[in-house]
């Protein structure tokens, strides 16, 4: 794998949501294999902080500040990638927005909009910037959409009790749904430009893990952050004829 990410050495990568959990072990990683990172958040001190333990590695991490739901904020980050590194190679699009609101739940529209403009607009806005950066320098580039083994089921009430949420599920469908339809629109453009989706499933530090209550999740086995950026390494070092449409990684003894 250290070999394959030769070619990536000095490349420049976006990873949205990398200020904390997954997002921030695959900037780290990918800064450690050598590539240009810039690291997107709506709060850059996070990364900042996680920056200044990265000074002595073979790539660089940047703070980016950045709010993807909102399209003129996407494409002003972009006119300062051009400018600053000449384009971009790598996207990850992690960033993630959970909430517990129920559809049925009142006075809750704003919250579940906020969760799609993130979940699905803002996935929509950095890969349609990011495949025009590709083509207009004739890169072979790479989109990663990181989803969740709940875009593959829907297995999160426990007989009995509330459902943690309801948005989350349709939603990941959707990225899984729209990494699809994106191969389909590339293979139209006769590009060679990758697209992956990575379906983690519990993980350490993830949101889910992180803001419900539930005690069957707490005693769930979980993978590691470290997990899924390693998943991504291998994923960006096959050779430029074979791609990982999609994968999903579960931790062992998980049951969802």
């Amino acid at each position: 794998m250290e070999e394959g990410m030769k070619r990536w050495e000095g490349k420049v990568a976006i990873v949205t949501g990398a200020s904390q959990g997954i997002g921030s072990a695959i900037a780290v990683a990918l800064a450690k294999s050598g590539m240009i990172v810039c690291g997107l958040a709506k709060r850059k001190d996070k990364i900042e902080a996680l920056r200044v333990g990265l000074l002595k590695i073979k790539g660089q991490l940047n703070a980016v500040e950045c709010d993807i739901g909102n399209e003129q904020s996407v494409q002003s980050v972009f006119v300062w990638i051009e400018k600053t590194f000449g384009g971009v190679d790598l996207v990850v699009n992690n960033a993630g927005i959970f909430t517990k609101a129920l559809f049925l739940d009142d006075n809750n529209t704003k919250e579940l909009k906020n969760v799609i403009d993130n979940e699905i607009m803002g996935n929509i806005y950095i890969t349609r910037q990011a495949i025009k950066s590709m083509q207009a320098r004739d890169v072979n580039g790479h989109i990663i959409n990181i989803c969740s083994i709940f875009g593959h089921n829907v297995n999160q009430a426990v007989p009995g009790n509330k459902p943690m949420n309801s948005l989350y599920p349709p939603v990941k469908h959707a990225v899984k749904a729209m990494t699809e339809c994106i191969r389909q629109e590339l293979t139209y453009l006769a590009t060679q430009i990758k697209i992956t989706s990575i379906s983690p499933g519990l993980c350490e530090g993830d949101i889910i893990s992180t803001c419900t209550d539930n005690e069957l999740v707490s005693l769930m086995p979980k993978l590691k952050p470290e997990d899924v950026a390693n998943a991504i390494l291998y994923c960006i070092t096959l050779p430029d004829g074979c791609n990982v449409h999609e994968m999903v990684l579960k931790p062992m003894g998980e049951f969802v």
